[in-house]
Formats: C-alpha cells, structure tokens, sequence
C-alpha cells in the first residue's frame, strides 16, 4: 500500500514538473512570431545587449523630460529674489510647465504611433534645445513662465513616445525589465535633477541651468539623429523591414553590416491607422473605467512625490536655513530611491508575471483551451503595488509631520527615499500594465498616464502653499496619503472584481 502511495506521489510530482517545464519553454517561445504557413521569426532581430543599448539611447531622450522639471525647484528662492515675486507666482511657472507636460503627449503621440518613433523624438529634442536656449536670455519672469510651458510641450511626449517604442522590441515576458530600465533613466533626471540645479544656481545662477540642459541635449540630439533607428512595427515590423519614408531612414542603415539583417520579413508588418479620428484615442482609452481606477492611484503618489521635491527646495531654505550647495545634497536620497524604484520593481514584475502565468496553465493544463479561465494579468501586474502604496501612505505622513516640527534632517530624507522609490515602482507597474492591456498602442498609452499624473501634479503644486498656510506641512502630507488610500482602495476593488468575473 505504501508503495502505491509513494508511486502516485513521485507520479504527481513528475507530471508537474513536466507541466512547469512545458510552460516555461512556451514563455521562452514568445521570442518567436509565427507567420504564414507555420513558419517563424524573431519578435525582434535585436539582440538582448542590442535591447539594452536601444533601451539607453531612448533614456538619453526622455531624460531631459523628466530633469526639465525637477532642476528647477532649487531656483525657486532666486527667482523670487531676482524678479520681485511672491513664491505663490513662482510656482506657476511649474504648475503650467505640468499642464503642458500632461496635454502635448497626447496629441503627439497620435504621430508617434502612425507615422514612426524616429522623426517624432528628433522633432521633440531638437526643438527642446532651440527653448532652452531662449529660456537662458530672459530677462522678465511671464516671458519664462511662457517659454517653460513651451520647453514642456516639447519634450514632454519623449516619455510616452520611448515607452512605445520599448514595447516595439521587447516581449511581454521581458517588457518589465526594459520599460524598468528606460523609466529608471529617465527618471533620474526627475531624482537628481535638483542636485544638479542646486550647484549650477550656486555657480552660475538660474542662467545656468538652461545653458546645462541646451547642450546636453543637443548632444543626444546629433548622436541620435546617427544611431537611432525606426521601431515602429506599422513600418518596420520586428526592424527586419527597410524603412521606405526619409524621416524614417537611418542614415548608417545603408552599411553593409546592418543591410545583412535586413530580412525585408513584411509579415511582421503591424497594420496601422492613420485616421486624424485616432489623435484622440489617448483621451477615449483613458476614459475606459479600468483604465481611469488604474491611471489615479498613480496620479496621487506622483503628485506627493512632486509636492515633496517642491517643499525640500522651500522649507530647508526658510526653516533649515540651508545653502544652495546643502539642499542639492538633500535632495540625493530621492535620486538614488528613483533609480533603484524602477529598476527594481521591472525586474519583480516579470519576475511574478512568469511566476504566476506558469501556475496558472499548470492548474488548467487539463482543461480544453476555450474552457480554461482567463489569465487576470491585471491583478499580476498590480500584487507590486500594494507594498509601494503602504509605504507611501506611512512615509508621507512621516515627511509632513517631520517638517512641520523642524525635527532632525536624517527622518525627513528617509522619508523622502521612501516616497520616490515606491511612487517610481507604482507608475512602472501601472505602465506596464496598460502596455500589456492594449499592445500596439505603447504612446497613446504611456500619454494618459502622463496627462493624468501631470494634471494632479499641477493641481497639488498649485494648492501647495495655500494648504501649508491653512494646514501646515503636517495636515497637507496627511491629506495627500488619505486620497492615495482612498484611490489605491477603489484600484483593488475593481481588481477582485475582475478576478471573480474571469473565474466565473
């Protein structure tokens, strides 16, 4: 009888791993497209490493997008200074720069999508650099404020069109970890960006800063306009397919050590559409009910995270009295904590999409194709964010009230760290997750986050002083974690619900 037992036992355990091997080697399969007559093709003729230096040279781009924003806040206080205002009318030169931030991918995008990755992020950098330099010879402050609203439509939709662009290449197995990687790059500019505007304004004033992002930009501009090809699948399919437009075209493309990939595999050819209808598909996908639950949890985290960059560049001034110098140095945790945000939580994202995509065919694997439950991808992608959210909430409460009673720097800065890390981890996932809802469509996409997460970051930056003056920093940071509860609260609910529907 024990011998039957042990038998059905080792059976048992035989049969899955039999099971688990199978589903591990059809996720290493989706490297493959199969097309016509049973034949198949790589999704990407790149290769990992050629992935990962895509991945950095769309980062280079997008970077200035996101340290566009922060680099300014240690010039705040000068500003005042210089041009005689209020820290009220300071702030408006940030809440229209996020307005414009969250608007302009979302037309931009439309192009992005139809007419190629390419001409739309040279279009975006080198008309960024032309701002810039405008910005660095202002002598009146509404003349800055309009110009910055400008260098925000410009390079603002270069997160959204390089997310769209990763989600050309990569797999949905590996997406995590290189939207991860591209978001942690660009993201940096978000996390030490402040540092970097605390020692230019200390060394060469506010003037500086915009000499800084002038060329540095316009660097990456030339190096791309050499280097960086169209991904498009519409027009290139799996970058196989010789782009025909000129825009379109690389100009290194016509060596002879990249024309030997040129497969010309058209059926990798993603059908497109370019009807003008589409330009906003951005604003009706974001209207969808499980977008919109998604898009807001991650819309207040960021705006919390914003508000505290704001309120470190203003309060260690007025309460600390910190230097230039001694606030930029503050602000480093939150660097750090945007770049370990990103990266790590892409690795953990495919890390338990493969986890629980490989149990999930293991329990149904004998049951027919059209009697197995769906695959809920949506609760996989958001089990992440429950961690980060707690975190958020806790940590912000800590940072108010900290600041408030003027206690010792070293728990406001942990605070800090932990604020960045978690609402970088929540956008990642979030991103990741639309990406995968609706594939082909990776700029539209990454344009509603942005519009949304903008559009409460304006709105939390312009109340900010008005709610410390009503509030203090305490009751301010305490009613921001309320709102990312109540939002983060209402994402699990639709969640659950969507997990019974698939079971049912």
């Amino acid at each position: 009888m024990n011998g039957d037992v042990e038998k059905q036992i080792l059976s048992n355990t035989e049969s899955e791993t039999s099971v688990r091997n199978i589903q591990e080697n059809k996720l290493k399969k989706e490297e493959y497209l199969e097309i016509g007559k049973g034949r198949e093709v790589p999704y990407s003729v790149l290769t990992k490493v050629e992935k990962y230096a895509m991945s950095f040279l769309l980062s280079s781009n997008g970077i200035w997008s996101s340290v566009s924003l922060s680099i300014f806040f240690p010039a705040l206080p000068s500003l005042t200074k210089e041009f005689n205002i209020t820290l009220d009318v300071a702030n408006l030169s940030i809440v229209g720069y996020l307005l414009l931030q969250g608007i302009s991918p979302a037309i931009l995008a439309f192009f992005s999508d139809n007419y190629g990755r390419r001409p739309c992020i040279l279009f975006c950098v080198i008309g960024y650099t032309a701002v810039c330099i405008a910005l660095s010879q202002t002598n009146v402050f509404w003349l800055m404020a309009v110009l910055r609203c400008i260098q925000a439509a410009a390079i603002a939709p270069m997160v959204a069109i390089t997310t769209g662009s990763v989600g050309d290449f990569s797999r949905v197995s590996e997406r995590g970890t290189f939207v991860g990687f591209v978001q942690g790059i660009q993201l940096i500019g978000q996390g030490f960006g402040a540092v970097i505007g605390a020692a230019l304004v200390h060394s060469y004033s506010w003037r500086g800063i915009f000499v800084f992002l002038a060329i540095g930009s316009g660097s990456v501009a030339i190096i791309s306009l050499f280097l960086l090809p169209e991904t498009n699948r519409a027009i290139v399919g799996n970058m196989s397919v010789p782009a025909t437009r000129i825009i379109n075209k690389l100009p290194i493309a016509s060596l002879p050590c990249f024309k030997a990939r040129l497969s010309n595999d058209v059926d990798t050819l993603l059908a497109g559409n370019s009807s003008f209808g589409r330009i906003l598909a951005p604003f009706k996908i974001m209207m969808r009910k499980d977008v919109l639950v998604a898009l807001i949890p991650a819309g207040f985290q960021y705006t919390v995270w914003t508000m505290t960059l704001t309120s470190l560049s203003t309060t260690l001034e007025l309460k600390y009295k910190y230097s230039m110098i001694h606030i930029g140095i503050c602000y480093i945790p939150s660097g750090i904590a945007t770049v370990l945000g990103s990266l790590v939580a892409g690795r953990v994202l495919d890390w338990n999409y493969k986890r629980r995509k490989v149990a999930h065919d293991a329990k149904y694997v004998n049951l027919d194709e059209h009697e197995r439950p769906g695959f809920n991808i949506r609760k996989v992608r958001l089990e992440l964010c429950i961690f980060t959210t707690v975190s958020l909430i806790t940590f912000s409460i800590v940072f108010g009230w900290c600041l408030q009673y003027r206690v010792n720097i070293a728990p406001i800065l942990i605070a800090a760290f932990v604020i960045s890390f978690c609402s970088v981890a929540q956008l990642s996932a979030i991103t990741t997750l639309l990406v995968d809802m609706y594939p082909g469509q990776g700029s539209a996409l990454t344009s509603c986050v942005n519009f949304v997460r903008c559009i409460l970051a304006a709105i939390g930056i312009g109340v900010l002083q008005n709610m410390v003056n009503a509030m203090g920093e305490g009751g301010t940071y305490t009613l921001m974690a309320g709102f990312c509860l109540i939002a983060e609260a209402v994402l699990y609910l639709t969640a659950y619900h969507g997990r019974k529907k698939l079971r049912d």
